[in-house]
This record gives C-alpha cells, structure tokens and sequence, in this order.
C-alpha cells in the first residue's frame, strides 16, 4: 500500500489497534485513537504519548527492565500473550471516548 493511502486509512480511523511498530506511531503523528500492544519491550521506552486517546497495553514489570523480552524473538512473547481480548476492548472504549476532544475538555470514559 502506498504511504499516502495508509496515511489516510489511518488518519480516518476510528481507533488503530495495533503492536509497537510505526503504525501507532503514524496515528498518533496523524491524531487518530490508538492502542498499542507491547510485549518484549516497555511502552516506557517506545510507547504512545501521556494522552488519554492513546493507550498502551502491556504485562510487563513497570519497574522491571525497559527490553526484558527479545523483540526478533522466534516465539511469541509471554507478556504479549497475556493481552485479553477484553482489555484491548476496554482500551479502545477509553480511547475512542477522547477522540474528538481538546486536551482540556473533561470527559466520561466508558467502563
């Protein structure tokens, strides 16, 4: 796919659920909701910015080390495969709640 047609594609999102590669980080350059799933790497070192349209999903120790897994590991990361299919829901609610919202508007997030 071209990069102005992903641009677009992700820039009319809805929400973008996606792992931590450079599709998160065009939403968030682009203003789209997103959540992101991490595994082997800490949403600390790479992950969305401290903004409630963005969310970050991750099984890892928040004090633990910043790459406590193997990002080109052969098998799937153990805190990956923690994520639920519930939780990812839950963040996309959360998400989505702030979507057209300025930074200073209060909202309700749905639980």
């Amino acid at each position: 796919m071209p990069f102005a047609d992903l641009a677009a594609l992700v820039a009319s999102a809805r929400c973008v659920v996606a792992g931590d590669t450079g599709l998160p980080h065009l939403a968030t350059a682009l203003g789209a909701p997103s959540v992101v799933l991490f595994g082997p790497v800490s949403p600390l070192l790479w992950g969305p910015p401290g903004h409630p349209r963005h969310r970050a999903v991750w099984h890892g120790d928040p004090h633990g080390a910043a790459r406590p897994g193997d990002a080109h590991g052969e098998s799937l990361d153990e805190r990956l495969s923690r994520v639920t299919v519930e939780e990812v829901l839950r963040a996309v609610r959360e998400a989505r709640a702030y979507a057209n919202r300025r930074d200073d508007e209060p909202t309700e997030v749905p639980r």
